[in-house]
């Protein structure tokens, strides 16, 4: 590797000086202040101890014992330390209140001395450097970093220094060296090729002419840069001298400084073509996008058109069919009557009986028993009833009105069978297969009963509680059946936890079988208060909370019920972490009471809430807290709750979630439990509540979220500035793989600006060769060689050292990209300050899933929940895998990470062989205060270690103990302990943890 020629000046110097005063065989210890990343220094004294010291070291330095970490005005080191220090263009970044103390540590620290190298004020530094500054902003659009820091802290003065050597009586030696007409000259080279890899070979060519050309005769004046040997060693400051004085000056043969010239010209020349080649190719690249565009809006409106054909003639169809059907209803009707009131009669007394024995049958056991042969009896006669369906007459009428009126306007025929086909098939195709997939996942589901034993328990803990906070349980009332009010003031009657109060608003139901129940209500521990106009659900949960004194607020719905032990987990978990926000699982009960369907949560997910209100019940929370956000706001009705809670979650102190179904949902057909499409009003508010969150906590215009393709499920959107992100792909041979990886890069990705590093990792193949040779003609390939044993962190670290981006994205190379936006995607959350690693849907080809988020103690160690099942949406019994939501770790496969957030976490573990350092740089992440971010719209195809064997050495087992162990034995924050971690599939636990 060649040395810039900037840095060759300064440490050939110090070299030269080091050697001059040196005994024949002697060894240095040496301390470099100000030191980088690349260990130069020790590239010149190849046989002096050499350490560095600087002020901020880089985390993945930090274990490495020749740095260390310290202020070099105060350095944390005993005096004599190191035989010399040296520090080479330091003294221009120190504030000049502060340079006397740097030069004081330099003497204090070194045996010898030392040798500080800077440019000073001298005669045409300043204006030099100002125009190299002017070059490069006008350049790239922002000044140099380090010349800007000169000008802010003023370029020290030669003559100060000097006054302070000889003041503290410290004997030096003083020469310049460096022309400022060819440090401009060279600098400017540098700016020109910065950033631009197709330029570095070039460059590094013209910094090896300096090098080996100019540097001995770089002496004319004005000079850039001064050195100081500063010793109270006379001895070796006179061998210094010595040396300085018997080198040749012979300065600048104009001949060489024509080459140098020309050498600047060639690369300009070259950074032309080099610009004029990529705008070409990006010019090309759009056109061939824009053609495949057009085509494939062409193909689809011609399927588009033949569908509408085909629907058209389904509808005719259909509706022949349809009023056939009613006319058999009708007949089959009249000869059922007489069946079915026999059939209603039946069931009113069965019904009759089963009240009977819930007050009368003491015996546990046997009252179970007996209902359940009752309600089997229920069930048989409950068939009777589809004999003659009032829902299929009264659906059957309603379509055959539609028929005539699509009949009557057919242009409303066809926008409705495009309204049908977009929205209402598709739906109702993923309804059913996602009741299937439920069905499946929950069938071992059981309600959980609070034995005597227990409540004992409980009780005897509540006693023991530092804190026991009055609860105020909301519930807004509005012509809820009596029914159902009751069950759900019952169960609050029935908590284990004694201190709480009922607040009901009633928003002036017009029911009079509600009002009725609300005034025959006597317990002191219900407040009641009723509304003389009809106010929405929002300024009737006001209301009640107003009423209410307790602490701490839950939200009850009218018709739900809470299990028995609900509060004492509130308040045990109070008392446990002081959360201000609680919240638990839940499940679905149906009008018989039956109970199914549980939802076991993940822990606090802040953009799973971005993407659903997947908190839900049972929700508890301080008074203070809601008074501080204002309450429920009435322009968010239906979604009140979900607006309420992600302005709370932006204050809160703590957020907690108890694992444990603690809320029952009823599913009602005027429910979005049992009907989603039931308040679809609902949805347009929770979006609007979202889109004001986001300005809220992201500033205006930087994040916004729009529908996604479920119902009550949302897409939110970051924007960020348009950064060049690097895609690094370790490979080894495998051309049938590699070429339609990146080839699906190139032609799908929507995102300007990127380039592709392949790893080359010991290829052999001889058509690996000629693969790699042919990419010469794809300005964003770049083929790296990595030629040492498989190490997959290595490869990754050894693809970021040599990466132009700010964002990375580490590929296998058996992936294929679906998503045309998905680099966007990533792009956007790694600009995120609080994020750490991103990852996204990986399909198998028979497009089940890879890869939808990673937990930790899956199968053992870690893998991927949802792999091998459809990507369809459901909520039961863990949440779905087609919504955003945060996680603990995402594959390696594909994974984004930003710059900033490596400079925090540091680079990939290279202890790790095969698997378990993308997992790993996950936990540093969150270990950090970082979220990871799953984002089911980042959509790849991948063919799963096709490339490599599946072989797992065992230090990786090892290592993953160790950096795991927390989580495998707390379990993944992100899954739940309720779960099964035998089954990729999100199942109920079977007693397996």
């Amino acid at each position: 590797m060649i040395i810039p020629f900037d840095q060759y000046q300064r440490y050939m110097h110090a070299t030269d000086l080091i050697n001059a005063v040196r005994e024949e065989g002697q060894v240095f210890s040496i301390l470099e202040v100000g030191a980088n990343e690349h260990k130069n220094l020790e590239r010149f004294l190849l046989n002096d101890r050499v350490t560095y010291l600087d002020i901020v070291v880089p985390e993945h330095l930090k274990h490495d014992p020749s740095y260390i970490e310290g202020d070099a005005t105060n350095m944390p080191l005993e005096d004599n330390k190191f035989d010399f220090i040296i520090a080479l263009d330091v003294f221009e970044h120190i504030s000049d209140p502060l340079r006397g103390a740097f030069v004081s540590e330099l003497m204090r620290v070194s045996k010898y001395g030392f040798i500080l190298a800077a440019p000073f004020n001298t005669p045409g530094v300043e204006e030099s450097e100002i125009r190299a500054n002017k070059y490069f902003e006008t350049m790239y659009g922002f000044n140099y970093q380090w010349l800007e820091e000169h000008r802010e802290n003023g370029l020290p003065e030669i003559q100060k220094l000097v006054s302070f050597l000889e003041d503290n009586q410290w004997s030096y030696l003083n020469f310049s060296h460096g022309s400022l007409k060819v440090w401009e000259k060279m600098i400017k080279i540098h700016f020109l090729a910065a950033g631009r890899s197709s330029l570095y070979d070039y460059r590094a060519t013209i910094d090896d002419y300096y090098n080996n050309y100019i540097y001995n005769v770089d002496y004319d004046e004005p000079s850039y840069r001064n050195f100081f040997f500063v010793s109270s060693n006379l001895e070796k400051l006179a061998k210094a001298k010595a040396f300085v004085t018997g080198r040749s000056n012979q300065g600048l043969d104009p001949a060489v400084f024509d080459k140098l010239s020309q050498l600047e010209n060639d690369l300009i020349n070259l950074s032309s073509y080099d610009l004029t080649h990529r705008e070409y190719m990006a010019k090309n690249d759009e056109l061939i996008q824009k053609e495949k565009q057009i085509n494939s809006i062409k193909d689809e409106l011609n399927i588009q058109v033949k569908r509408v054909e085909e629907l058209n003639g389904e509808v005719e169809r259909l509706s022949r069919e349809l009023a056939n059907s009613v006319r058999a209803l009708r007949a089959e009707e009249e000869q059922n009557t007489i069946s079915v009131n026999t059939a209603q009669q039946e069931i009113a007394g069965l019904q009759e009986e089963v009240s009977s024995l819930q007050q009368s049958l003491a015996a546990r056991d046997n009252y179970i028993a007996q209902l359940e042969h009752i309600s089997q009896q229920l069930r048989i006669k409950n068939r009777v009833k589809k004999l003659v369906p009032q829902a299929i007459r009264s659906k059957a009428k309603l379509s055959l009105s539609i028929i005539r009126k699509l009949k009557q306007n057919p242009s409303l025929a066809k926008k409705g069978i495009r309204e049908i086909r977009h929205s209402g098939l598709r739906s109702l195709n993923n309804k059913i297969q996602s009741v299937v997939t439920v069905e499946e996942l929950t069938s071992e589901y059981v309600s959980q009963e609070i034995s005597i034993e227990d409540t004992q328990y409980m009780k005897a803990e509540i006693e023991l509680f530092h804190k026991k906070p009055l609860i105020s349980i909301v519930i807004p009332v509005y012509n809820v059946a009596p029914k159902w009010l009751d069950l759900a003031i019952e169960s609050v009657k029935n908590q284990i936890y004694p201190y709480w109060e009922i607040c009901i608003t009633d928003d002036c139901s017009t029911n009079e079988e509600t009002i009725q129940y609300l005034e025959g209500v006597e317990d002191s521990r219900i407040n009641i208060v009723r509304l003389e106009r009809n106010s929405g659900i929002s300024n009737a949960s006001n209301k009640a909370v107003s009423i209410g004194t307790g602490e701490y607020i839950a939200l009850l719905d009218n018709d739900d019920e809470i299990a028995a032990n609900a509060l004492f987990e509130v308040v045990r978990a109070i008392n446990e972490c002081d959360a201000d926000i609680l919240y638990s699982d839940e499940d679905k009960v149906d009008i018989h009471g039956i109970k199914k369907n549980p939802l076991h949560k993940p822990d606090w997910s802040p953009d799973l809430l971005r993407s659903q209100m997947y908190i839900g019940h049972f929700l508890v929370f301080t008074r203070d807290l809601f008074n501080k956000v204002g309450g429920f706001r009435a322009e968010f009705n239906g979604s009140q709750d979900y607006d309420l809670v992600l302005r709370m979650t932006e204050i809160a102190r703590q957020i907690h979630h108890i694992p444990k179904v603690l809320y029952s949902w009823r599913e009602l057909d005027t429910s979005t439990a049992a009907n989603p499409y039931a308040k679809p009003y609902a949805h347009t508010a929770g979006l609007a509540a979202l889109n004001e969150h986001l300005t809220r906590v992201f500033g205006p215009g930087n994040a916004y979220a729009t529908e996604d393709e479920y119902l009550f499920v949302y897409d939110t959107r970051y924007r960020s500035e348009l950064v060049k992100v690097s895609i690094i792909i370790p490979t080894k041979d495998k051309v049938e793989l590699l070429e339609p990886c990146i080839s699906s890069i190139l032609q799908k990705t929507s995102y300007p600006d990127y380039e592709i590093l392949i790893i080359n990792n010991n290829s052999i193949e001889k058509e690996t060769f000629d693969w790699f040779e042919q990419q010469k003609s794809r300005p964003a390939v770049r083929i790296i060689d990595a030629n040492y044993e498989f190490n997959w962190s290595k490869l990754n670290n050894h693809g970021i050292r040599e990466a132009a981006g700010d964002v990375y994205v580490f590929l296998n190379n058996d992936t294929l990209i679906i998503s045309e936006d998905w680099l966007e995607r990533l792009v956007e959350k790694t600009q995120r300050e609080d994020v750490g690693t991103v990852g996204g849907l990986l399909l198998y080809e028979d497009h089940t899933i890879q890869h939808a988020g990673v937990v930790i103690g899956l199968g053992g160690w870690a893998d991927h929940i949802f792999k091998g099942m459809k990507p369809n949406h459901f909520g039961s019994p863990y949440i779905s895998p087609m919504v955003t939501r945060n996680v603990t770790a995402s594959t390696g496969a594909c994974l984004a990470i930003s710059q900033k957030a490596l400079d925090k976490i540091g680079l990939f573990n290279e202890e790790f062989i095969i698997c378990g350092s993308d997992v790993e740089i996950s936990l540093r992440s969150l270990e950090h205060g970082l979220v990871n971010i799953y984002d089911p719209h980042v959509k790849l195809f991948h063919l799963e270690s096709k490339s490599r064997s599946s072989y797992i050495p065992p230090i990786d087992f090892e290592l993953s103990k160790f950096f795991y162990g927390p989580y495998l034995e707390k379990g993944d924050p992100y899954f739940n302990k309720n779960l099964s971690l035998n089954s990729l599939a999100p199942k109920l636990s079977q007693g397996d943890r």
